[in-house]
């Protein structure tokens, strides 16, 4: 199994360029009590951050500063130092745009909530996003001989569309979505095959166990999650990150879907990119079957 914090470390999990707020949501359900006490001392008090040195934030938050420098570093800083200039940093940025729904709200502003949900995660996932993870996972799915692609719930339908995207640049791919077809299909993996893994929380058992046993297998793995330190993400041998503000905005179901999709898609364009006359031609071949399969039936006589 490999550890979280030897990922951060080697950059498997990066987060490097994210904002503070992004780092601390993908690590909080990983966070001791203690530490969870001095990340929502910090969600509730962003703006005096920068003014406070390590001691005064240990004191506010009512931990000890030994507690402030471990959790800097376990959501991915060198230290306090880094920490406090990213905060800084953060604060001059353009703020999140994340409303929560209330029952006074007309027809028009959920809408518009919703659509700014899905924006705020695209581009939350956008500054998590690995651009060197992708291209390493594109780069393993091109050479594999084959993918399999685990999930479960929505998940699984992602990674249906995860499958058909792979098929269409001439990668075998297979989507896995049933609890024991999972197990079965990862136990057939090897050394010169891919695994992804999709679960938003990153704590699906079934697909945690599908990944682990991949990964025991010999095959590389990859956890798509929204949580860096989840099970998912500890078995993994390398994970990409959707960041979704789940406690102001209850469409998590959804908006997790499309950065999930997404980062499939970044995968995807990273392919046709490997292959373009190999995805030229099979997207040919395609668009002939599909023409030929549903065209319109002769009418039948008389």
């Amino acid at each position: 199994m490999v550890n979280p914090h030897d990922k951060l470390s080697s950059g498997l999990i990066s987060t490097k360029g994210a904002a503070c707020t992004l780092r601390i949501r993908s690590h909080y359900n990983a966070l001791s009590p203690i530490q969870k006490r001095l990340a929502d001392y910090i969600a509730s008090n962003r703006e005096g951050l920068p003014a406070l040195d390590l001691k005064q934030l240990a004191t506010k938050a009512r931990v000890s500063s030994a507690t402030v420098t471990r959790f800097c570093r376990t959501i991915g800083f060198s230290g306090f130092h880094e920490f406090k200039i990213a905060s800084a940093q953060e604060l001059a940025s353009v703020p999140l745009v994340f409303e929560e729904f209330h029952p006074s709200d007309n027809d028009e502003s959920r809408i518009n909530k919703v659509f700014a949900a899905y924006i705020q995660s695209l581009i939350d996932t956008r500054a998590m996003a690995s651009v060197p993870d992708l291209i390493q996972v594109a780069d393993r799915i091109n050479q594999a001989r084959q993918v399999g692609v685990f999930g479960i719930g929505s998940s699984g339908s992602i990674a249906v569309a995860a499958s058909h995207r792979l098929s269409l640049v001439g990668v075998p791919c297979q989507a896995h979505t049933d609890p024991y077809e999972q197990i079965i299909a990862a136990s057939l993996l090897t050394k010169d095959d891919v695994a992804i893994g999709i679960s938003h929380s990153g704590t699906s058992r079934i697909t945690v166990d599908a990944i682990r046993l991949a990964g025991e297998k010999g095959a590389f793995t990859v956890a798509i999650t929204n949580h860096a330190n989840s099970a998912l993400g500890r078995v993994a041998s390398l994970t990409l990150l959707t960041s979704l503000h789940e406690k102001k905005v209850h469409v998590a179901t959804l908006t997790s879907r499309v950065a999930q999709l997404t980062l499939i898609d970044c995968l995807y364009i990273t392919l046709t990119a490997r292959n373009e006359k190999k995805f030229a031609a099979m997207a040919g071949l395609i668009e002939s079957e599909i023409r030929e399969t549903l065209r319109e039936l002769p009418k039948s006589a008389g």
